[in-house]
């Protein structure tokens, strides 16, 4: 895992950097000052059948164009890291009182005309309306009671959703992110969040891409000033320790 630690000194000096990451008071080294779980969402990024799914659509489409050494890849990254931290995560953070939200791809078209052209092909394939099992959360990150859900017509999670309006409602102003593909999905829904002002964090060791060298990318490029890179068990850590402070 690429450390963000440190990425904003290299960049600009101290008196220009208060508010890296888009933090309050942002500190190097010290990535949870003034963290509040009450303020804060988990955004899992297309963490739904059709795409993580060992026999799903998208898993077979890999492995139709002839790269079954990626989704082998990020099918062994699932089982063997991003499931596990997932189910270290996810309990820590609603009891916590962090909001769970599902950015989930599909279609509320019968023809799919909401999806941006690029992607349509490909979600038609997989049958990812919403409501469909495709296009459900899968089983690993369930979809709890008090959860929100938006559909994504594009690759971010907030283009075209109701996503930023739903958290300014609650006031949240802190957002995590986990899922699929860092390189795609996930960066482009933390470049977003970036410019709406969001306070980030990649939980890295709950997303995946297609290669190491591309989730090391990815990690890098967000490390850089979108998102400060920290792990589950860092998150679930600053989610006790605020839950026992009240």
């Amino acid at each position: 895992m690429t450390s963000s630690a440190g990425a904003a000194g290299d960049m600009l000096p101290p008196d220009l950097s208060a508010h890296w990451y888009n933090a309050a008071d942002f500190a190097p080294g010290d990535p949870w000052r003034d963290f509040n779980a009450t303020r804060a969402a988990l955004v899992l990024v297309d963490l739904i059948n059709w795409q993580v799914d060992p026999d799903g659509p998208s898993i077979a489409a890999m492995r139709a164009a002839g790269h079954d050494e990626r989704a082998d890849y990020l099918l062994g990254r699932f089982a063997d890291i991003i499931a596990p931290n997932l189910k270290l995560l996810l309990p820590a953070a609603r009891r916590a009182g962090v909001r769970i939200v599902h950015a989930r791809l599909a279609s509320r078209h019968p023809d799919y005309a909401d999806i941006v052209p690029a992607l349509r092909p490909y979600v038609k394939a997989a049958a990812a309306l919403d409501g469909s099992p495709a296009a459900a959360p899968i089983a690993e990150v369930g979809d709890a009671p008090g959860d929100l859900s938006v559909v994504k017509s594009g690759a971010g999670a907030f283009g075209g959703t109701e996503l930023d309006f739903l958290l300014r409602r609650e006031g949240v102003d802190t957002i995590l992110y986990a899922g699929v593909v860092t390189t795609a999905c996930v960066l482009l829904s933390i470049a977003a969040g970036f410019d709406l002002g969001y306070r980030q964090y990649l939980v890295a060791d709950c997303t995946g891409t297609l290669s190491a060298r591309d989730q090391e990318d990815a990690e890098r490029l967000i490390g850089n000033y979108l998102a400060e890179i920290v792990t589950a068990a860092d998150a679930v850590a600053a989610m006790e320790t605020f839950s026992d402070a009240l």
